[in-house]
């Protein structure tokens, strides 16, 4: 009778065991869908779309040439294959099919990404006129007359804002970002605080100044590839106002690990007015 129950305490255990190896190697790791948007088209108001899948649970951010916040619709996942995936979006399903360069929708989808909800200026003219601005305002007096919007800034213009952009077809696969805190290395004398909280393709930089200038608090999104390096893109219409910079696009390169933990380097802040700190490191219990 003893030896039953002892085997029987054994085979339970081992069950448990089981169980927690089986849960632990089977959880789940996030990938990130971003979208194939087509190039240089004055029609297209869509800057970056992505969606970011962990296990059951979705999220959709998406970046346009406005004055708004993201577009970050509820999102469900329905069905997660290697070759199969859909989602409910904005309560309409989005199925993707696989395709040879990733993914496509396969069926009829009346999804619109809205532009704008707000009456400001949002036209590519606008964001172009924007740019040049503060493109002007970083350059020397006597060059200001001279100084023109960049390139493919102009040749993306367009006179009138539609309402509404039908949501992106074409999508590939990408490296999920994770979930970071990350938190600026010699803040200077101006800068009181500094922050950028990423969750997926969704970032945040906070910065608080000590003097008399508004603090930062910008949505971006956020790509990354295998070496850890962070992109963060921001609206090029809220930075040019913000931060009087024509620069949206920060370079975050990982320098691996330091005395202080893994940080990251990007001089593409220095163009910004007032400049934010250039070395950025993880959060630790430390900056609580």
């Amino acid at each position: 009778m003893l030896n039953s129950i002892i085997r029987l305490i054994s085979l339970y255990g081992m069950a448990a065991i089981m169980l927690v190896l089986i849960g632990c190697s089977s959880s789940p790791k996030g990938y990130t869908l971003l979208a194939e948007l087509p190039p240089n088209s004055k029609d297209q108001l869509i800057m970056m779309a992505a969606i970011d899948v962990e296990g059951a649970a979705c999220n959709v951010t998406v970046l346009t040439w406005s004055t708004d916040n993201p577009w970050t619709p509820p999102c469900t996942v329905n069905q997660d294959q290697p070759t199969h995936k859909n989602f409910t979006i904005a309560g309409q399903q989005v199925d993707l099919v696989g395709v040879a360069d990733g993914f496509k929708v396969s069926n009829q989808v009346s999804l619109m990404v809205p532009l704008p909800a707000t009456a400001a200026p949002t036209s590519k003219t606008a964001v172009a006129a924007a740019i040049a601005k503060a493109d002007a305002n970083t350059r020397p007096k006597e060059t200001k007359a001279s100084t023109t919007a960049p390139a493919s800034a102009t040749s993306n213009a367009t006179a009138v804002a539609k309402p509404g952009q039908v949501f992106p077809t074409q999508w590939k696969m990408a490296l999920f970002s994770g979930h970071k805190q990350l938190v600026a290395q010699n803040l200077g004398y101006m800068v009181k605080s500094a922050a950028i909280d990423i969750n997926g393709s969704a970032c945040k930089v906070s910065v608080v100044f000590k003097v008399r200038y508004p603090p930062y608090n910008l949505d971006c999104m956020v790509t990354t590839n295998k070496r850890g390096d962070l992109n963060l893109l921001f609206s090029p219409f809220i930075v040019a106002n913000a931060a009087k910079s024509a620069t949206n696009s920060i370079l975050l390169v990982s320098e691996g690990e330091s005395i202080s933990g893994i940080i990251w380097d990007s001089h593409g802040f220095d163009s910004w007015t007032p400049s934010v700190p250039p070395s950025w490191r993880l959060r630790s219990k430390s900056d609580e």
